[in-house]
Parts: C-alpha cells; structure tokens; sequence
C-alpha cells in the first residue's frame, strides 16, 4: 500500500483506504454503505474482490489528484463521453480554461471503478460538501455494482441496456445527467433506489424515491430490483429520506441544466 494511505477498512472483501486525515467515522460509514448495497448479490462484490477493485477516501482539504494512483490525470478532451450536454456547449470557459487539478477538483469529489473514490464530507453528510442533500458516495458505488453485473450476470446487463434504450426512445429523464451514459443512468437510478439522491422534475413530475422511480421507469427499476432485493435504506447513509434532498424554495417544473 502507498505510504499516502495510513488507514484501511474492508468491506466484503473490499479495501476502503484513506490518509491520515480522514476520520475513522468516514470510512465506517463508507464500509457500512458498501456492506449495505451488496447483501443482496454478495457475488458481485466478491467479483469486485478478486478484480483489485479499491475506495479511498478524500479528506475535506484533499482532492482526486491528491491519490498517487491519479496523480497524472488529464483534463478531458471535447470528445469525451462523460460530459454533459451543458459541458460540451461551455467547454472552452468550464474545461479549457482550468488546469487538470482543477478540472477535476472542481468536477468531482468521487468516482467510480477499479479505484473508486469517495469524500469525507459526502459519507458524512457535511454541510461542506458540495453535494449536500445526496450521498454521491452510493452513485460511484452504483457504478461498480454494474461492472460486476455485465461480467457476473450478462443477462440482466441486456436488461439494464434494454431500459436504458427505452429510456432514451421514450424521452425519460430528458436533459438529465441520468441520460449521459448507461452507467449514469444505473448510478442514478441506484440512488433512487435507496432513496438518497436529490428531487429530478420532468414537466412538473417529481423523482424522489423509489416509490416514484417504480412508477416512472419501471424497466429500470425492475433491473435495480435483481441487483437489490428489497432493501431500499443503506446502512450509515447520511442523506436517506432526508428533507434535505428537496431544495428549499418553490418545486422546479424541471431540474434539467438549463445551458
């Protein structure tokens, strides 16, 4: 292990590093939740295991490109899949213009994959954070329960890609983040699932739970219900049922970036 990481947890089999900065109670939280997502389909995470899949976990004065393991990370180029249609249209003045360690200290305070990354402030639900009303921790995690599917259970993956291409032909989720990619779009949806992702509103329609996901894509939550039984509440999830995942003010007919 890297002289950078000073404390480790294990979650199913699954490292959770961090410096010494980080409070012990922020990787207790981001072991529980992750304990938590898996006790339905232990198998997708001892898949996680066994293919070198980690966490670390920033401190609130730490950044992505803080981690050795990111140390040489790049800006994105314009033709990257991952931005958005409102990073795209401003890309010049939102990407061009930064740094790489601005960039993507400005663009995210986690990721998913084989060196998930979480935050302190997130997986305690800090005021500080920048996400505040979500845990984002859930949706990098999300991300990583769909790498385990498509290579542990490649039929309910043809399910997952199925309700996403209804989702795109149907105009589901229109303008949302949740429509960038087929992994947003799981991640997201994983969110719902547990019931700690902030309001979306499509014409006045509102997704808060998984209550309101049932009914407004049920092929998706079909999909999310085979990778997670029934359990809709995450063990140490700061933000679950939280009134803090509506924003204060009058509803907006549509929560879609406008750009």
């Amino acid at each position: 292990m890297p002289a950078f990481y000073a404390k480790e947890v294990t979650a199913r089999g699954i490292p959770i590093r961090s410096s010494a900065k980080v409070r012990d109670e922020a990787l207790l939280a981001a072991r529980d939740m992750v304990r938590s997502m898996f006790s339905h389909r232990p198998e997708l995470a001892k898949w996680l295991a066994r293919n070198d899949y980690r966490v670390a976990i920033i401190a609130v004065d730490e950044a992505l490109l803080d981690l050795p393991e990111n140390a040489a990370w790049k800006k994105p180029a314009k033709d990257d899949p991952r931005l958005t249609r409102c990073e795209l249209k401003h890309y010049d003045a939102r990407i061009g213009a930064l740094s790489d360690r601005q960039y993507w200290d400005n663009r995210a305070r986690g990721i998913g994959g084989e060196r998930t990354v979480g935050s302190e402030e997130d997986v305690l639900g800090l005021p500080v954070s920048r996400y505040y009303g979500e845990t984002i921790f859930v949706h990098e995690m999300g991300h990583n329960v769909l790498f385990a599917i498509e290579a542990v259970d490649p039929a309910l993956y043809a399910r997952v890609e199925a309700a996403y291409a209804n989702a795109l032909k149907s105009g589901l989720w229109l303008n949302e983040y949740t429509t960038t990619t087929l992994q947003e779009y799981w991640a997201e949806g994983t969110q719902f699932w547990f019931d700690s992702n902030k309001l979306q509103a499509f014409d006045g329609r509102r997704i808060l739970g998984h209550e309101d996901l049932a009914a407004y894509d049920p092929q998706l939550y079909a999909a999310l219900a085979d990778a997670y039984g029934t359990n809709h509440k995450l063990r140490s999830d700061p933000f679950y049922l939280s009134e803090l995942r509506v924003p204060k003010g009058p509803i907006p007919k549509n929560t879609a970036e406008e750009c």
